[in-house]
């Protein structure tokens, strides 16, 4: 693979569907051994700069190029693979709904993990992977007893399987505790070494971005902005990683909140009476009697 490949290679860009398009042409490269960032506020664009590099939006003027040698063919469904964190356990089966934990006598047809990822063919490529991700454990897991981290992992080895050259996350982080957002972050480093693998990730946040992140391409106000070397926008932003507030000085800012206007007397803060939950034909909780007193 030469450094000098543009894998994916954007010029004035602009989608046929006037009904999603971004304020200005998009014109990005990404060069082969980059993993950037696609950073920017909700609403701001980013899933519709990735619908354009997934090929999910067609171009009406500008041109898309895409290389990706040395895989053996050159289609976008086979090279580029997209993973939305928003909905992970729907992304894992089409046919799962998370109610299911609390219904167990919906769980004898609940794949497990084994019958998920299925069978490969390249035994080496799968090996590598259940080392990296430690999925040996995992195998007769029923897929909805994995907690949030298992559950990206096994996410994550069903897609590598098939050889990606471009691995698209979005949101990877969400709804992840500190340790295992931690451990995320050492397998996403680790990712960054294999070879012929690139990796995007998508980020609300410019707080967020890991150091393994070689660039950013900030998205604002339906616009895609110029892609920097990470330590060029993190500078252009003035972020810097001192100054950021300590989790003490938080709680101290918290407390130090005026309540003026509330007086609270209540020895009870929470109280749920005989409260149900119910998704369709389905209850969840039913009659829930919870107090949490002060």
């Amino acid at each position: 693979m030469s450094l000098s490949q543009n894998m994916i290679d954007i010029a004035g860009g602009v989608v046929r569907n006037p009904l999603v398009r971004l304020s200005a042409p998009v014109d990005f490269i990404l060069t082969a051994g980059e993993h950037p960032a696609v950073v920017g506020p909700n609403g701001a664009g980013k899933s519709l700069f990735i619908d354009i590099l997934t090929g999910k939006q067609l171009l009406r003027t500008g041109t898309i190029k895409y290389d990706f040698s040395p895989s053996p063919d050159n289609t976008i469904y086979n090279n580029i693979k997209y993973i939305a964190f928003r909905d992970s356990y729907g992304a894992a089966d089409a046919n799962y709904y998370y109610q299911q934990r609390w219904n167990a006598h919906d769980q004898d047809d609940i794949p497990s993990v084994k019958d998920l990822l299925g069978e490969t063919n390249d035994t080496e490529l799968q090996r590598e992977l259940f080392h990296l991700f430690q999925i040996e454990p995992l195998l007769d897991k029923k897929i909805i007893h994995l907690s949030g981290g298992e559950l990206r992992k096994f996410q994550l080895t069903k897609t590598l399987l098939s050889a990606p050259r471009v691995l698209i996350m979005d949101n990877p982080f969400i709804g992840l505790d500190a340790a295992t957002r931690d451990s995320l972050h050492e397998l996403l480093q680790r990712l960054t070494g294999m070879p012929n693998l690139q990796i995007v990730l998508v980020l609300s946040a410019f707080r967020e971005i890991p150091p393994y992140i070689t660039h950013v391409v900030p998205v604002d106000k339906l616009q895609v902005g110029r892609k920097l070397p990470r330590e060029a926008y993190l500078s252009t932003f003035f972020f810097d990683n001192t100054t950021t507030s300590s989790a003490e000085q938080i709680r101290r800012r918290i407390i130090a909140l005026p309540y003026d206007s509330v007086n609270y007397t209540s020895n009870e803060i929470v109280k749920l009476n005989k409260v149900s939950i119910r998704y369709g034909e389905r209850t969840i909780l039913k009659a829930l009697d919870w107090t949490v007193k002060r």
